[in-house]
């Protein structure tokens, strides 16, 4: 969609029926200009919190629950995390799970 508009001598313009249709602009709506290689100016309809919040409420109720681990899940889970853990350490030489300090005498 292409239209062509003037600029009134107090830099307001009027956007065609058109356009204000395709973007869902109604008086007293915000918009948003931007400004590119200093030729073309994108219109994007500036959002409220509460078209954000409906908007974000449909995304989530597109995205399928995601199932929760069993208590015995996890605790499996973290058992093996601490057996690679164990195995890293025993691999590096340290033994005692935690590291090694060398101490310097203060003179």
């Amino acid at each position: 969609m292409k239209y062509e508009t003037t600029v009134t001598s107090k830099g307001t313009i009027t956007i065609a029926a058109a356009i204000r249709e395709a973007l869902g602009l109604k008086p007293g709506k915000k918009v948003r200009l931007s400004l590119m290689a200093n030729r073309l100016i994108l219109l994007e309809p500036a959002i409220t919190v509460d078209e954000f919040i409906e908007y974000r409420d449909e995304l989530l109720n597109e995205v399928p629950p995601t199932p929760r681990l069993s208590e015995s899940e996890v605790e499996s889970l973290k058992a093996k995390a601490k057996s690679v853990e164990y195995k890293k350490r025993r691999e590096s030489g340290d033994q005692s799970g935690h590291k090694r300090r060398t101490e310097t005498a203060v003179r």
